[in-house]
């Protein structure tokens, strides 16, 4: 597990590790623009035949084609261009060629490519371009959802549980109103949620930041795994070293891309120890909900993690406090616990770990397999605090004396 911890320049990298497929037949065009693009991704070279290049794209799935249409070979790029746009009508391209060659320029303008790169030019202007085509990809987001990121206090404190639980129960309770949610199982040890969901991941997250410009509806159905709830979700990948070949810019990229899919996204950090990792999390989330029990080392562990959090550079001022475990027999407070940490509280969670066990050995959430637990109703306000109050189309609850006295008592105050 010490390879999440280990630091390496990729992390560090700022531009998402991309895939562009460059038809040309000049080795020399292929080494300038390969060394030329190097901090934006990695460029296969293909010849201009039509049948090979869309083949080669349909293996590689590239962010970017670049075309050369220089050394007169304006006619044979444009019948290129014509294959790509009837096999990948979505896909851009981007033309090649010389000014100091003005028909290859004209070619390309011809066959209806608006982004032209001067291979005479400055290396650093074929970048900017490719930057500026990459920034622009991305498209009109259709909602913007919420990211919610959990943080253990120290390792088993129940994040993967909470999590799990929660992100099931945004799901079903929110499916007829057309609203989605997501869960990303990015704790430690690897694939203890998937565990909890008794479910597996064919679709990891390094291979989904790999892939974060093919993200649209359709993709998000049919690469991200799914729960019978409907609750989408990917895991770490079985090599955690691969989490070394991403960098941090890309992955909160994932996340900011998701918003546009997804109405709820539940990030388990539980044991994940990078904390420049999950203070990039931290920034990007709408909040995070810190966990942790009574226990005196737990405790002081938090402090440690707020104070690791700051040194990263995250503010914690989107920082709530979940105690789970509760139990007030031991004598401390929840409220005592958020004093001492300075966050606010925003739940406090019953022991019952009996509860948690029996179920999760027979493969269930105790969301699923007992709705009225103390747990999971515990659970409730933290929903209603994510999504709001139920929909008027929700299952009805089963009513008790009294909610039939509610109905007749007016009130004068909402809960927030």
């Amino acid at each position: 597990m010490g390879t999440m911890n280990a630091r390496t320049h990729s992390l560090t990298d700022r531009t998402v590790a991309d895939y562009f497929v460059f038809a040309s037949l000049d080795d020399e065009h292929v080494h300038w623009l390969s060394e030329t693009l190097l901090a934006a991704g990695a460029v296969e070279a293909v010849t201009l035949d039509p049948s090979m290049l869309t083949q080669r794209i349909g293996t590689l799935n590239p962010s970017l084609v670049f075309l050369d249409f220089s050394g007169g070979r304006g006619a044979a790029a444009s019948a290129a261009t014509s294959a790509v746009r009837a096999h990948y009508p979505g896909l851009q391209i981007v033309a090649t060629g010389s000014l100091a060659e003005p028909e290859s320029a004209l070619a390309a303008l011809r066959a209806g490519v608006r982004d032209f790169i001067d291979l005479s030019a400055p290396a650093a202007d074929a970048l900017r371009i490719t930057q500026q085509v990459l920034d622009n990809l991305v498209e009109p987001v259709s909602r913007h959802g919420r990211v919610t990121a959990l943080i253990g206090a120290r390792v088993g404190m129940g994040v993967s549980t909470l999590a799990t639980n929660l992100a099931v129960m945004l799901q079903r309770r929110d499916a007829q109103q057309g609203r989605q949610a997501a869960l990303l199982d990015l704790g430690l040890p690897a694939g203890d949620g998937l565990l909890m969901l008794n479910t597996r991941s064919d679709f990891h997250f390094v291979e989904a930041v790999r892939n974060l410009r093919r993200f649209d509806q359709t993709f998000v159905h049919t690469a991200l795994s799914h729960h019978p709830s409907g609750l989408a979700f990917t895991t770490l990948p079985p090599n955690l070293a691969d989490m070394r070949e991403i960098s941090y810019s890309s992955s909160i990229g994932l996340l900011n891309r998701l918003r546009a899919f997804f109405d709820q996204q539940i990030v388990d950090l539980g044991g994940f120890s990078n904390m420049e990792f999950i203070a990039q999390v931290v920034r990007a989330s709408d909040e995070a909900w810190l966990v942790c029990d009574q226990g005196v080392a737990s405790i002081v562990s938090a402090v440690g993690v707020l104070e690791a959090l700051r040194e990263a550079g995250a503010d914690t001022a989107n920082v709530r406090l979940i105690v789970n475990r509760f139990d007030a027999d031991l004598g401390l407070g929840a409220a005592q616990i958020a004093e001492r940490l300075d966050l606010p509280l925003v739940a406090s969670l019953p022991d019952r770990r009996v509860a948690l066990g029996q179920t999760a050995n027979q493969g269930l959430l105790l969301a699923d397999a007992a709705a009225r637990d103390p747990y999971v109703r515990a659970l409730e306000p933290l929903i209603e605090r994510l999504a709001g109050p139920a929909h008027a189309s929700a299952p009805p609850r089963r009513k008790s004396a009294l909610d039939a006295l509610r109905r007749f008592i007016p009130t004068s105050s909402r809960r927030s």
